[in-house]
């Protein structure tokens, strides 16, 4: 069994799969009213304040804090 990394979404090197991460992407501040979700249950961090977002619908303004670190 060999272990190879995934490189979907044009990820060109396993360095830049982000499917091992705790998040989808990033986004400095707070994802509500500003970023539209890719799909219902998408993690963000927001890098300004150090938390995470959970997308609960597929629109911009349906963003629950998760965490704050």
């Amino acid at each position: 069994m060999a272990i190879v990394g995934n490189l979907a979404e044009g990820a060109s090197s396993p360095a830049k799969d982000k499917s091992f991460t705790s998040y989808n992407r990033t986004n400095a501040g707070s994802p509500n009213a500003t970023l539209t979700p890719l799909f219902s249950g998408e993690i963000v961090l927001d890098t300004t304040n150090h938390s995470l977002w959970k997308a609960m619908g597929l629109t911009n303004n349906t963003w629950v804090a998760l965490t704050a670190f």
